[in-house]
């Protein structure tokens, strides 16, 4: 499960008191124990917060046996700090990179590739120094990226082709370490012309997008994330528009009464 900043996700899971996946809620209940651990609470505070989140089937066990394992929780979650405010930079070199290959979708998976690789290598426990290709390789999970990419509509096997296109345009590097898949990708800078930096992630692509068509993108007037022009005159992006809708509706309402 890939969670850009986990403060903010942390934030939604507690003003919806539920998860927002099936299966990977031990996940987000470590992003919750970090989240609340590094707003100074402590771990009996953060266990009644907890209460709205309950382990599936601890209902029969003793109270000993349940903090047990809610001690193996806090351990495993607080092992990892809080990830939040990652801002990272996209050279002109490296969007001219991805913009050389002719497929759309190849250069929408290439960017979230190159974005994801930025972030993960402040992430200790998402990468390894390879001594065989002498660079920083990063975890991967090709379910995530593909998710971030807006490619899970392609077939499973035209993913992989794009995959394979970038690797035989020299543009990604893959290895396997101890069973797990890791990637590198060779045009990546540090140094040079800065294209845009990121620090929101809700909309990886669009920053992309807004970057190569600023003519049909603009952003979010309140939250600054990258939306596609329409001939309505949008302002705001869908998750605003709802947040904005809905405090109008209760203003209006408490007014009335």
């Amino acid at each position: 499960m890939l969670v850009f900043d986990e403060k903010k996700y942390a934030e939604k899971l507690l003003k919806d008191k539920k998860f927002q996946t099936y299966r990977q809620k031990d996940i987000e209940r470590y992003i919750l124990i970090r989240y609340l651990h590094e707003k100074g609470l402590n771990n009996d505070e953060i266990r009644q917060k907890l209460d709205k989140f309950p382990l599936i089937g601890c209902e029969y066990l003793d109270k000993k046996d349940v903090d047990l394992i809610y001690e193996r929780i806090f351990q495993r979650a607080l092992s990892c700090p809080l990830v939040t405010n990652v801002e990272i930079k996209i050279y002109k070199e490296e969007i001219d990179a991805i913009n050389s290959l002719d497929d759309n979708f190849a250069q929408d998976l290439l960017f979230v590739l190159l974005v994801y690789y930025k972030w993960a290598i402040n992430q200790n426990y998402l990468y390894f120094f390879s001594k065989h290709n002498n660079v920083k390789m990063v975890m991967i999970n090709d379910i995530d990226i593909w998710k971030y990419a807006n490619i899970m509509k392609l077939r499973v096997s035209e993913r992989h082709q794009l995959s394979n296109k970038l690797i035989l345009n020299n543009l990604y590097i893959e290895d396997n370490f101890k069973s797990y898949n890791y990637f590198y990708l060779p045009f990546i800078k540090n140094e040079g012309d800065v294209a845009f930096t990121i620090n929101n992630y809700d909309n990886i692509l669009g920053e992309l997008h807004i970057y190569n068509n600023p003519d049909d993108y603009k952003r979010c007037s309140n939250c600054k994330v990258v939306i596609k022009k329409t001939r309505s005159p949008k302002k705001y992006c869908n998750n605003c528009a709802k947040l904005i809708k809905n405090k109008q509706n209760k203003k209006y309402y408490k007014n009335k009464i």
